[in-house]
């Protein structure tokens, strides 16, 4: 069914989050003079606590005019709310997005995604457990979710990669200038490995304050569980972990990052009864489906150069892997 879609992004950028009811508002607006009737309606049905001023129907469609012009522009797509290539996990929290934006081509049509997340500032030992994570995950095949943010997400984002997996980074920002600056070679990774930049901020905005909120819930909407690595007592990834249960997502707190200062949050969730988990394969068990019998396993480095010379060619060969100082073998213990 062919649609103008310019109502559709002027609609999106009504203010809220109930992209249900900007669908409503959408389906029955057949062409740019019922706008204004349709802003009306939105006004009238959303919630009575809501205060944000909705702006007039020409302003909608002047700044609908320049979304659609950055999309082409940096060829960046969306999936509808309601729409049968949205993914179902996310349509089935409170507040999903009408629009999901993505550059990449999302398969949500496969295994059951996974979120881990955490603080910007983790120690050593949790970043490694982070990366081993998604090293993990990845040779299960489950996709994995981040949030692209330095510390965990990046460690996360490429231990994923190094596994040959996919991993979708949800942004609070629009997807033609991803944030930080210093993870936009890691984000163009994850586009030419065959992953994907999601969110619902349209193109052409920084990080605001109030976009990391709404872009938590996405990221937790789009998972079946969610592993919360570290984090400090006021963090961002305790946010995403209230999304998840509110969600009933699944919530596990790493075995890395129950200790220090910077694991006050993380231990918070633990005593309220968050399972801890060291492998994917803890997760996947609780899940009751089975790991395919691959292996991750932290290893001591190299003691000599003789050892050196051979774990460069096991690297080589992909089953050794370097982060933050750490060693990662894997095996197949199917071949044992």
């Amino acid at each position: 069914m062919s649609f103008n879609p310019l109502l559709l992004l002027a609609i999106n950028q009504l203010p809220g989050t109930n992209g249900w009811l900007k669908r409503r508002v959408w389906k029955v607006c057949r062409d740019e003079a019922d706008l204004n009737l349709a802003t009306q309606e939105y006004k009238y049905l959303r919630s009575s606590r809501a205060i944000s001023p909705i702006p007039p129907a020409q302003t909608l469609l002047k700044s609908a005019e320049i979304v659609y012009a950055r999309l082409r522009r940096y060829q960046i797509a969306y999936r509808i709310l309601g729409e049968a290539n949205y993914p179902v996990a996310l349509a089935l929290i409170v507040d999903p997005p009408l629009l999901l934006f993505h550059r990449g081509t999302p398969n949500f049509d496969y295994n059951p995604a996974v979120a881990i997340v955490g603080t910007r500032r983790p120690s050593p030992t949790a970043q490694r457990q982070a990366y081993q994570f998604g090293l993990e995950f990845a040779l299960a095949s489950y996709p994995v979710v981040s949030g692209l943010a330095i510390g965990i997400d990046k460690s996360v984002h490429e231990g994923t990669l190094a596994g040959r997996g996919i991993t979708w980074a949800v942004l609070a920002c629009g997807l033609d200038r991803p944030s930080p600056m210093s993870n936009r070679k890691l984000a163009k990774a994850i586009l030419d490995r065959g992953g994907a930049l999601l969110g619902e901020i349209t193109p052409g905005n920084y990080p605001a304050k109030y976009a990391f909120h709404r872009r938590n819930r996405i990221l937790s909407g789009l998972a079946r569980g969610c592993i919360v690595v570290q984090a400090p007592k006021k963090s961002g990834a305790l946010i995403t972990a209230n999304f998840a249960l509110d969600q009933s997502r699944d919530l596990y707190v790493s075995s890395a990052g129950l200790e220090g200062s910077i694991s006050e949050g993380t231990k918070n969730l633990e005593l309220q009864g968050a399972p801890i988990v060291n492998h994917s394969s803890d997760v996947l068990n609780d899940w009751g489906r089975t790991s395919n019998g691959e292996v991750i396993e932290m290893i001591e480095g190299p003691r000599g150069p003789v050892e050196l010379s051979r774990m460069m060619r096991l690297e080589l060969d992909g089953r050794i892997f370097r982060h933050m100082g750490g060693w990662f073998e894997y095996s197949d213990t199917r071949l044992a």
